[in-house]
């Protein structure tokens, strides 16, 4: 009876350091806490109607997924990125993002295809719409399908992370035309067979998010 108490126990608390840990990383994919914002157990705790045990444990694993740093006396803070964690961040997706589209080649089928090229085509009329709502959509989409296509469920938990870590940077981009274009010309070449040419459009790809994201972090395109 005990042990059984004991597990419930365990799962509840496991539960609610999840849902915790879904709370603050949606914030700070989407803007919502910034780098450098200071979160705090005792308020969390108190505005989600749980103990601060579940949120600890949420901020420990949001830190090592890179999103919190656990700092002396402040406690957990939004991480603030610096050049060489984007220079890490984006080696890796480089790496992890071409090996995706070899694998969309591989094992995508024919209606997956045909949706993927269904996606990048109503981004490019939201984009010329000017709907900058349903760009974001349709870029999240994307990258949806395109990893779906893999059919390697170890990959898409790779990519999740590095791609959620810069979501609320990208949202900030005046000009989303060119990583739009990209896809566009990313499918074509999946849909067509066209392996080589969709290896080095994914590396371009990556080449010209990087850039995006050190001109909005630190004001130059150094990179």
């Amino acid at each position: 009876m005990t042990s059984t108490r004991d597990d419930n126990l365990g799962q509840t608390q496991r539960s609610l350091a999840e849902r915790a840990r879904d709370v603050i990383r949606d914030r700070i994919t989407t803007g919502a806490y910034q780098p450098g914002y200071r979160i705090k157990e005792r308020d969390l705790s108190e505005e989600l109607g749980i103990s601060r045990i579940p949120v600890r444990e949420a901020l420990a694993g949001l830190s090592t997924e890179g999103f919190i740093t656990l700092q002396p006396r402040r406690g957990a803070v939004v991480t603030e990125l610096v050049p060489e964690d984007l220079r890490e961040i984006f080696e890796l997706r480089e790496a992890l993002e071409v090996q995706e589209v070899e694998l969309a080649l591989k094992h995508g089928s024919e209606a997956e295809r045909a949706r993927l090229l269904r996606v990048v085509e109503k981004e490019q009329s939201a984009l010329k719409s000017g709907n900058r709502d349903l760009v974001r959509r349709y870029n999240a989409e994307f990258h949806e399908v395109l990893v779906q296509m893999t059919h390697n469920s170890l990959l898409a938990t790779m990519l999740e992370p590095l791609r959620n870590r810069l979501n609320w940077l990208f949202k900030q981009n005046d000009d989303p035309a060119a990583i739009c274009g990209e896809h566009f010309e990313i499918a074509q070449a999946i849909v067509s067979g066209d392996r080589k040419k969709a290896r080095a459009l994914a590396e371009v790809h990556v080449g010209t998010s990087l850039r995006l994201a050190h001109t909005l972090l630190f004001g130059d395109t150094e990179a």
